[in-house]
Protein backbone atom coordinates (compact mmCIF):
# COMPACT_ATOMS: atom_id res chain seq x y z
CA UNK A 1 0.00 0.00 0.00
CA UNK A 2 1.74 3.47 -0.80
CA UNK A 3 -0.27 6.78 -1.04
CA UNK A 4 1.57 9.53 -3.48
CA UNK A 5 2.67 12.21 -1.98
CA UNK A 6 1.71 16.00 -2.63
CA UNK A 7 4.91 17.30 -4.65
CA UNK A 8 2.85 19.74 -6.85
CA UNK A 9 2.11 21.46 -3.34
CA UNK A 10 4.17 25.09 -2.70
CA UNK A 11 6.95 23.88 -0.52
CA UNK A 12 6.80 26.85 1.53
CA UNK A 13 2.93 26.70 2.86
CA UNK A 14 3.12 23.02 4.58
CA UNK A 15 5.86 21.74 7.13
CA UNK A 16 6.73 18.18 6.34
CA UNK A 17 7.81 15.51 8.85
CA UNK A 18 8.20 11.93 8.36
CA UNK A 19 7.81 9.35 11.03
CA UNK A 20 9.30 6.03 11.21
CA UNK A 21 7.86 2.81 13.56
CA UNK A 22 4.68 4.97 13.59
CA UNK A 23 2.13 2.47 14.07
CA UNK A 24 2.06 2.38 17.41
CA UNK A 25 3.69 3.72 20.74
CA UNK A 26 5.88 7.25 20.65
CA UNK A 27 6.27 6.90 16.76
CA UNK A 28 2.10 7.53 16.42
CA UNK A 29 1.31 9.87 19.89
CA UNK A 30 4.34 11.80 17.81
CA UNK A 31 2.84 11.47 14.77
CA UNK A 32 -0.24 12.94 16.25
CA UNK A 33 1.43 15.82 17.72
CA UNK A 34 3.22 16.76 14.36
CA UNK A 35 -0.38 17.35 12.84
CA UNK A 36 -1.40 18.98 15.69
CA UNK A 37 0.77 21.61 15.00
CA UNK A 38 0.33 21.75 11.69
CA UNK A 39 2.81 19.12 9.94
CA UNK A 40 1.72 16.83 6.94
CA UNK A 41 3.06 13.49 8.04
CA UNK A 42 4.52 10.66 6.08
CA UNK A 43 4.35 8.04 8.29
CA UNK A 44 6.50 4.55 7.92
CA UNK A 45 6.22 1.29 9.48
CA UNK A 46 6.03 -2.69 8.76
CA UNK A 47 2.36 -3.56 9.78
CA UNK A 48 -0.55 -2.20 7.77
CA UNK A 49 -3.49 -2.72 9.29
CA UNK A 50 -2.50 -0.88 12.28
CA UNK A 51 -0.66 2.04 10.38
CA UNK A 52 -4.17 2.68 8.19
CA UNK A 53 -6.22 2.79 11.68
CA UNK A 54 -2.80 5.18 12.72
CA UNK A 55 -3.94 7.16 9.69
CA UNK A 56 -7.40 7.22 9.93
CA UNK A 57 -7.07 8.84 13.65
CA UNK A 58 -5.18 11.43 12.51
CA UNK A 59 -7.26 12.25 9.53
CA UNK A 60 -10.38 12.27 11.03
CA UNK A 61 -9.39 15.19 13.28
CA UNK A 62 -6.74 16.82 11.09
CA UNK A 63 -7.99 15.97 7.60
CA UNK A 64 -5.76 15.37 4.83
CA UNK A 65 -2.02 15.83 7.73
CA UNK A 66 -1.31 12.29 7.64
CA UNK A 67 0.23 9.90 4.98
CA UNK A 68 0.71 6.14 5.40
CA UNK A 69 3.44 4.18 3.56
CA UNK A 70 3.98 0.56 4.65
CA UNK A 71 7.31 -0.88 4.21
CA UNK A 72 9.95 -3.92 5.38
CA UNK A 73 12.47 -5.53 4.61
CA UNK A 74 11.74 -8.68 2.32
CA UNK A 75 15.24 -9.54 1.76
CA UNK A 76 17.96 -9.78 4.60
CA UNK A 77 20.79 -11.71 2.88
CA UNK A 78 20.49 -8.81 0.27
CA UNK A 79 20.89 -6.06 3.19
CA UNK A 80 23.73 -8.11 4.86
CA UNK A 81 25.40 -8.59 1.64
CA UNK A 82 25.04 -5.65 -0.11
CA UNK A 83 28.98 -4.75 -2.26
CA UNK A 84 28.51 -1.06 -1.40
CA UNK A 85 27.71 -1.41 2.17
CA UNK A 86 30.48 -4.63 2.52
CA UNK A 87 33.26 -2.13 1.27
CA UNK A 88 32.43 0.94 2.54
CA UNK A 89 32.04 -0.85 6.60
CA UNK A 90 35.24 -2.54 6.45
CA UNK A 91 36.95 0.50 4.86
CA UNK A 92 35.66 2.63 7.56
CA UNK A 93 36.30 -0.15 10.49
CA UNK A 94 39.99 -0.35 9.12
CA UNK A 95 40.50 2.79 8.84
CA UNK A 96 39.33 3.12 12.74
CA UNK A 97 41.98 0.01 13.72
CA UNK A 98 45.10 2.53 11.78
CA UNK A 99 44.13 5.57 14.18
CA UNK A 100 44.30 2.99 17.20
CA UNK A 101 47.40 1.54 16.32
CA UNK A 102 48.97 4.92 15.52
CA UNK A 103 48.03 5.91 18.60
CA UNK A 104 50.06 3.51 20.02
CA UNK A 105 52.86 3.92 18.19
CA UNK A 106 53.27 7.40 18.72
CA UNK A 107 52.60 6.65 22.75
CA UNK A 108 55.66 4.33 22.92
CA UNK A 109 57.56 6.52 20.80
CA UNK A 110 57.31 9.33 23.51
CA UNK A 111 58.16 6.49 26.29
CA UNK A 112 61.26 5.44 24.26
CA UNK A 113 61.90 8.89 23.58
CA UNK A 114 61.90 9.84 27.68
CA UNK A 115 63.68 6.60 28.03
CA UNK A 116 60.78 5.74 30.43
CA UNK A 117 59.17 2.29 30.63
CA UNK A 118 61.42 0.86 27.86
CA UNK A 119 60.31 -2.74 27.57
CA UNK A 120 56.52 -1.97 28.02
CA UNK A 121 56.80 0.85 24.91
CA UNK A 122 58.77 -1.80 23.12
CA UNK A 123 56.51 -4.29 23.41
CA UNK A 124 53.39 -1.83 22.38
CA UNK A 125 55.53 -0.45 19.64
CA UNK A 126 55.82 -4.33 18.21
CA UNK A 127 51.95 -5.00 18.36
CA UNK A 128 51.19 -1.43 16.67
CA UNK A 129 53.54 -2.07 13.97
CA UNK A 130 52.17 -5.93 13.05
CA UNK A 131 48.66 -4.70 13.65
CA UNK A 132 49.15 -1.24 11.88
CA UNK A 133 50.61 -2.75 8.77
CA UNK A 134 47.87 -5.25 8.35
CA UNK A 135 45.04 -2.53 8.73
CA UNK A 136 47.02 -0.02 6.56
CA UNK A 137 47.11 -2.32 4.19
CA UNK A 138 43.27 -3.58 4.59
CA UNK A 139 42.67 0.27 3.99
CA UNK A 140 44.09 0.48 0.60
CA UNK A 141 42.47 -2.25 -0.78
CA UNK A 142 38.98 -1.46 0.56
CA UNK A 143 39.37 2.00 -0.50
CA UNK A 144 40.18 0.38 -3.60
CA UNK A 145 36.90 -1.85 -3.92
CA UNK A 146 34.95 1.33 -2.73
CA UNK A 147 36.11 3.01 -5.39
CA UNK A 148 35.39 0.57 -8.02
CA UNK A 149 31.58 0.12 -6.58
CA UNK A 150 31.38 3.75 -6.73
CA UNK A 151 32.38 4.21 -10.64
CA UNK A 152 29.58 1.60 -11.15
CA UNK A 153 27.29 3.70 -8.94
CA UNK A 154 27.71 7.35 -8.25
CA UNK A 155 29.80 8.17 -11.74
CA UNK A 156 29.79 12.15 -11.20
CA UNK A 157 31.03 11.54 -8.07
CA UNK A 158 34.28 9.32 -9.41
CA UNK A 159 34.20 12.30 -12.57
CA UNK A 160 34.68 14.94 -9.81
CA UNK A 161 37.13 13.54 -7.91
CA UNK A 162 39.75 12.93 -10.59
CA UNK A 163 38.55 16.05 -12.11
CA UNK A 164 37.30 13.64 -14.83
CA UNK A 165 35.88 16.80 -17.06
CA UNK A 166 35.93 15.18 -20.34
CA UNK A 167 35.61 11.49 -21.48
CA UNK A 168 38.27 10.49 -23.15
CA UNK A 169 39.49 7.09 -24.90
CA UNK A 170 39.79 3.89 -22.63
CA UNK A 171 42.18 3.70 -20.31
CA UNK A 172 41.61 7.23 -18.45
CA UNK A 173 44.53 8.20 -17.20
CA UNK A 174 44.96 9.45 -13.32
CA UNK A 175 45.37 12.84 -12.42
CA UNK A 176 48.42 12.74 -10.10
CA UNK A 177 48.04 16.68 -9.88
CA UNK A 178 46.09 19.61 -10.84
CA UNK A 179 44.72 22.92 -11.04
CA UNK A 180 40.95 22.27 -11.09
CA UNK A 181 38.53 25.17 -11.60
CA UNK A 182 34.86 25.46 -11.34
CA UNK A 183 34.88 28.59 -13.31
CA UNK A 184 36.89 27.31 -16.69
CA UNK A 185 35.59 23.59 -16.06
CA UNK A 186 39.18 22.57 -16.64
CA UNK A 187 42.22 21.20 -14.52
CA UNK A 188 45.59 23.25 -15.40
CA UNK A 189 48.75 22.26 -14.99
CA UNK A 190 47.62 18.43 -14.74
CA UNK A 191 50.26 15.54 -14.20
CA UNK A 192 48.93 12.71 -15.51
CA UNK A 193 49.79 8.87 -14.87
CA UNK A 194 48.59 6.72 -18.45
CA UNK A 195 46.29 4.14 -18.13
CA UNK A 196 46.03 4.35 -14.53
CA UNK A 197 42.65 5.67 -13.52
CA UNK A 198 40.84 3.01 -16.17
CA UNK A 199 42.75 0.37 -14.49
CA UNK A 200 41.76 1.17 -10.95
CA UNK A 201 37.88 2.77 -11.81
CA UNK A 202 37.08 0.09 -14.23
CA UNK A 203 39.82 -2.88 -14.02
CA UNK A 204 39.64 -2.89 -17.75
CA UNK A 205 41.68 -1.85 -20.42
CA UNK A 206 38.63 -1.02 -23.01
CA UNK A 207 36.18 0.60 -20.85
CA UNK A 208 35.61 4.34 -20.30
CA UNK A 209 35.84 6.64 -17.26
CA UNK A 210 32.64 9.09 -17.90
CA UNK A 211 33.57 13.06 -18.20
CA UNK A 212 31.60 15.38 -16.06
CA UNK A 213 30.30 17.41 -19.17
CA UNK A 214 28.93 14.22 -20.84
CA UNK A 215 27.65 13.37 -17.32
CA UNK A 216 25.89 16.82 -17.50
CA UNK A 217 24.15 16.27 -20.45
CA UNK A 218 22.66 12.92 -19.78
CA UNK A 219 21.71 14.55 -16.55
CA UNK A 220 20.12 16.91 -18.85
CA UNK A 221 17.97 14.61 -20.47
CA UNK A 222 16.72 12.94 -17.07
CA UNK A 223 15.70 16.40 -15.52
CA UNK A 224 13.68 16.84 -18.64
CA UNK A 225 12.45 13.43 -18.33
CA UNK A 226 11.67 13.98 -14.94
CA UNK A 227 9.63 16.92 -15.54
CA UNK A 228 7.18 15.15 -17.34
CA UNK A 229 7.44 12.67 -14.51
CA UNK A 230 6.34 15.29 -11.87
CA UNK A 231 3.12 16.65 -14.66
CA UNK A 232 2.13 12.58 -14.67
CA UNK A 233 2.54 12.52 -11.29
CA UNK A 234 -0.29 14.94 -10.91
CA UNK A 235 -2.13 13.81 -13.50
CA UNK A 236 -2.39 10.63 -11.67
CA UNK A 237 -3.43 12.44 -8.27
CA UNK A 238 -6.16 14.19 -10.53
CA UNK A 239 -7.35 10.50 -11.53
CA UNK A 240 -5.79 7.82 -9.90
CA UNK A 241 -7.97 5.42 -11.38
CA UNK A 242 -6.87 6.12 -14.80
CA UNK A 243 -4.32 3.04 -15.84
CA UNK A 244 -2.61 5.30 -18.69
CA UNK A 245 -1.63 7.98 -16.37
CA UNK A 246 -0.21 5.53 -14.59
CA UNK A 247 1.79 3.97 -17.02
CA UNK A 248 2.48 7.17 -18.17
CA UNK A 249 3.94 8.17 -14.84
CA UNK A 250 5.62 4.86 -14.47
CA UNK A 251 7.38 5.07 -17.03
CA UNK A 252 9.39 8.24 -16.00
CA UNK A 253 9.51 8.17 -11.78
CA UNK A 254 13.03 6.71 -12.13
CA UNK A 255 14.13 10.33 -12.96
CA UNK A 256 11.51 12.38 -10.88
CA UNK A 257 14.15 13.35 -8.05
CA UNK A 258 16.06 14.71 -11.58
CA UNK A 259 12.96 16.66 -12.32
CA UNK A 260 12.97 18.18 -8.72
CA UNK A 261 16.14 20.00 -9.11
CA UNK A 262 14.19 22.66 -11.04
CA UNK A 263 12.50 23.97 -7.91
CA UNK A 264 15.89 25.52 -6.68
CA UNK A 265 15.35 28.05 -9.50
CA UNK A 266 11.74 28.46 -10.45
CA UNK A 267 8.41 26.96 -8.04
CA UNK A 268 7.12 24.77 -10.28
CA UNK A 269 8.87 22.30 -12.72
CA UNK A 270 6.84 23.03 -15.58
CA UNK A 271 8.09 26.71 -15.97
CA UNK A 272 11.48 25.32 -16.54
CA UNK A 273 13.26 26.97 -19.77
CA UNK A 274 16.06 25.40 -20.76
CA UNK A 275 18.70 27.83 -19.07
CA UNK A 276 16.77 26.22 -16.15
CA UNK A 277 17.50 22.60 -16.73
CA UNK A 278 21.02 23.88 -17.86
CA UNK A 279 21.49 25.18 -14.19
CA UNK A 280 19.89 22.11 -12.69
CA UNK A 281 22.11 19.88 -14.77
CA UNK A 282 25.31 21.84 -13.38
CA UNK A 283 23.79 21.64 -10.11
CA UNK A 284 24.69 18.00 -9.93
CA UNK A 285 28.49 18.70 -10.02
CA UNK A 286 29.65 19.09 -6.46
CA UNK A 287 32.99 21.00 -5.73
CA UNK A 288 35.63 19.60 -7.74
CA UNK A 289 38.46 20.88 -6.21
CA UNK A 290 37.06 20.03 -2.71
CA UNK A 291 37.09 16.54 -3.45
CA UNK A 292 39.95 16.36 -6.17
CA UNK A 293 42.34 17.46 -2.86
CA UNK A 294 40.59 15.80 -0.18
CA UNK A 295 40.78 12.60 -2.33
CA UNK A 296 44.85 12.99 -2.69
CA UNK A 297 45.99 14.32 0.59
CA UNK A 298 43.81 11.14 2.33
CA UNK A 299 45.09 8.46 -0.18
CA UNK A 300 48.72 9.94 0.24
CA UNK A 301 48.18 9.64 4.16
CA UNK A 302 47.33 6.17 3.32
CA UNK A 303 50.13 5.22 1.59
CA UNK A 304 52.20 6.94 4.23
CA UNK A 305 51.17 4.98 7.08
CA UNK A 306 51.80 2.01 4.93
CA UNK A 307 55.15 3.07 5.36
CA UNK A 308 55.51 4.26 8.97
CA UNK A 309 54.33 0.48 10.07
CA UNK A 310 56.26 -1.17 7.33
CA UNK A 311 59.86 0.73 8.99
CA UNK A 312 57.97 0.26 12.75
CA UNK A 313 57.62 -3.68 11.88
CA UNK A 314 61.05 -3.97 10.28
CA UNK A 315 63.32 -1.77 13.04
CA UNK A 316 61.05 -4.40 15.57
CA UNK A 317 62.06 -7.32 13.98
CA UNK A 318 65.65 -6.22 14.15
CA UNK A 319 65.65 -5.25 17.48
CA UNK A 320 66.41 -1.47 17.05
CA UNK A 321 63.30 0.55 17.76
CA UNK A 322 65.35 3.42 19.99
CA UNK A 323 65.83 5.24 16.16
CA UNK A 324 65.41 8.78 16.86
CA UNK A 325 64.24 9.77 13.48
CA UNK A 326 61.83 7.03 13.27
CA UNK A 327 60.85 8.17 17.17
CA UNK A 328 60.47 11.45 16.35
CA UNK A 329 58.34 10.90 12.98
CA UNK A 330 55.96 8.36 15.00
CA UNK A 331 55.76 10.88 17.59
CA UNK A 332 54.12 13.51 15.33
CA UNK A 333 52.12 11.33 13.45
CA UNK A 334 49.89 10.99 16.16
CA UNK A 335 46.82 13.59 14.79
CA UNK A 336 47.30 12.00 10.57
CA UNK A 337 44.93 9.04 10.76
CA UNK A 338 42.13 11.61 12.33
CA UNK A 339 42.84 14.14 9.61
CA UNK A 340 42.66 11.66 7.04
CA UNK A 341 39.40 9.76 8.35
CA UNK A 342 37.80 13.05 8.08
CA UNK A 343 38.77 14.26 4.33
CA UNK A 344 37.03 10.62 3.68
CA UNK A 345 34.37 11.83 5.38
CA UNK A 346 34.64 15.00 3.46
CA UNK A 347 35.04 13.13 0.01
CA UNK A 348 31.75 10.71 0.56
CA UNK A 349 29.52 13.55 1.69
CA UNK A 350 30.65 16.01 -1.09
CA UNK A 351 30.35 13.85 -3.28
CA UNK A 352 27.23 12.71 -3.00
CA UNK A 353 26.09 16.38 -3.27
CA UNK A 354 23.04 17.56 -4.52
CA UNK A 355 21.77 14.43 -3.34
CA UNK A 356 20.02 13.74 0.09
CA UNK A 357 19.05 10.49 -1.56
CA UNK A 358 21.28 9.99 -4.70
CA UNK A 359 18.62 10.16 -7.96
CA UNK A 360 15.60 10.60 -5.35
CA UNK A 361 15.60 13.62 -2.97
CA UNK A 362 17.33 16.85 -3.60
CA UNK A 363 19.45 18.37 -0.31
CA UNK A 364 17.56 21.78 -0.65
CA UNK A 365 14.73 19.95 -0.41
CA UNK A 366 15.66 17.47 2.61
CA UNK A 367 15.71 20.63 4.84
CA UNK A 368 12.93 20.59 8.10
CA UNK A 369 11.27 23.69 8.66
CA UNK A 370 13.26 25.01 11.46
CA UNK A 371 14.02 28.11 11.90
CA UNK A 372 17.78 29.39 11.60
CA UNK A 373 18.03 30.37 15.19
CA UNK A 374 17.02 26.90 16.33
CA UNK A 375 19.55 25.34 13.75
CA UNK A 376 22.21 28.02 15.05
CA UNK A 377 21.30 27.63 19.02
CA UNK A 378 21.37 23.57 18.29
CA UNK A 379 24.48 23.91 16.76
CA UNK A 380 26.36 25.97 18.86
CA UNK A 381 25.06 23.97 21.88
CA UNK A 382 26.46 20.62 19.77
CA UNK A 383 29.49 22.59 19.96
CA UNK A 384 29.74 23.79 23.17
CA UNK A 385 29.36 20.15 24.68
CA UNK A 386 31.56 18.46 22.71
CA UNK A 387 34.69 21.22 22.93
CA UNK A 388 33.82 20.45 26.31
CA UNK A 389 34.18 16.81 26.21
CA UNK A 390 37.55 17.25 23.93
CA UNK A 391 38.88 19.40 26.63
CA UNK A 392 38.20 17.22 29.23
CA UNK A 393 39.41 13.81 27.23
CA UNK A 394 42.36 15.62 25.92
CA UNK A 395 43.59 16.89 29.68
CA UNK A 396 43.02 12.87 30.98
CA UNK A 397 45.15 11.25 27.88
CA UNK A 398 47.89 13.46 28.82
CA UNK A 399 47.93 13.18 32.67
CA UNK A 400 47.93 9.05 31.86
CA UNK A 401 50.53 9.30 29.14
CA UNK A 402 52.71 11.39 31.38
CA UNK A 403 52.16 9.29 34.50
CA UNK A 404 52.71 6.11 32.69
CA UNK A 405 52.28 2.54 33.64
CA UNK A 406 54.80 3.18 35.99
CA UNK A 407 52.79 5.68 37.87
CA UNK A 408 49.39 3.76 37.22
CA UNK A 409 51.13 0.67 38.85
CA UNK A 410 49.54 -1.42 35.89
CA UNK A 411 53.28 -2.62 34.95
CA UNK A 412 54.49 -4.22 38.03
CA UNK A 413 58.13 -5.88 37.72
CA UNK A 414 59.81 -7.59 40.77
CA UNK A 415 63.61 -5.96 40.93
CA UNK A 416 65.16 -9.27 39.74
CA UNK A 417 63.06 -9.23 36.37
CA UNK A 418 63.47 -5.68 35.77
CA UNK A 419 67.38 -5.93 36.19
CA UNK A 420 66.90 -8.44 33.55
CA UNK A 421 64.94 -6.86 30.92
CA UNK A 422 67.23 -4.02 31.81
CA UNK A 423 70.36 -5.86 31.15
CA UNK A 424 68.42 -7.65 27.88
CA UNK A 425 67.70 -4.37 26.82
CA UNK A 426 71.37 -2.68 26.99
CA UNK A 427 72.30 -5.77 25.08
CA UNK A 428 69.92 -5.26 22.10
CA UNK A 429 71.29 -1.57 22.03
CA UNK A 430 75.14 -3.02 22.71
CA UNK A 431 75.84 -1.20 25.36
CA UNK A 432 76.86 -4.59 26.60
Amino acid sequence: MTTLPNLNRPLELKKRAIVIGASSGIGAALAQKLAATGYVVALLARREEELTAVCDHINATYPGMAHPYVHNVTDFAAVLFNPVAQSKFVHTVSAGYVTGAMFVLSISAYYLLKGRNLQFAKRSLTVAASFGLASALSVVVLGDESGYTASENQQMKVAAIEAEWHTVPAPAAFTLFGLPSMEERETQAAIRIPWALGLIATRSLDEQVPGIHDLVEQNKQRIRNGIEAHAALAAVRADRTNPEKQQAFLARRDDLGFGLLTLKYVDDPAKADESVIDKAAWSTVPNVPVLFFSFRVMVALGFFFIALFAWAFFLASKRKLENPRFLRIALWSLPLPWIAAELGWIVAEYGRQPWAIDGVLPTFLGVSSTSSAQVTGSLIGFVALYTTLAVFDVFLMRRMVKTGPEGLKLWPLPDAQQAHETQASAKENGHV
